[in-house]
């Protein structure tokens, strides 16, 4: 009898677990840190190319370090990319990265990105 009993209380205590495991279950929620979401797919439901560009406003352009050649070979830290002379992250092309900043150039328009003190 107390075995039987033993067996009815495991079981209740096994249901009540996965019930309560159940009620707890998370929601995962990405943090694309600025990049593209690798979740999302790059074609339309109709079979279009979708134009997913990481940032395309100067004010989302974070400048996070500079390593420094003075013969041109340069390269920089913007949102988490390693970049050179002449590359593109997001619309803006590196134009030239200098000791302490980056200019940048998006539709002929320069922009000069410094790199904040402590970095």
């Amino acid at each position: 009898m107390k075995r039987r009993i033993l067996i009815i209380l495991g079981a209740l205590l096994c249901c009540a677990s996965l019930m309560a495991a159940e009620e707890k279950e998370e929601t995962f929620v990405y943090d694309s840190k600025g990049r593209r979401d690798p979740f999302l797919s790059l074609v339309s439901p109709e079979g279009y190319l979708i134009n997913v560009e990481p940032f395309s406003d100067a004010s989302e352009v974070n400048l996070e370090g500079i390593i420094y050649d003075p013969s041109g070979k340069s390269f920089a830290i913007i949102n988490t990319q390693v970049v050179k002379n002449g590359d593109k992250i997001g619309l803006f092309e590196v134009l030239k990265i200098e000791e302490n900043k980056v200019i940048l150039l998006k539709d002929a328009e320069r922009f000069e990105i410094e790199l904040k003190e402590g970095r």
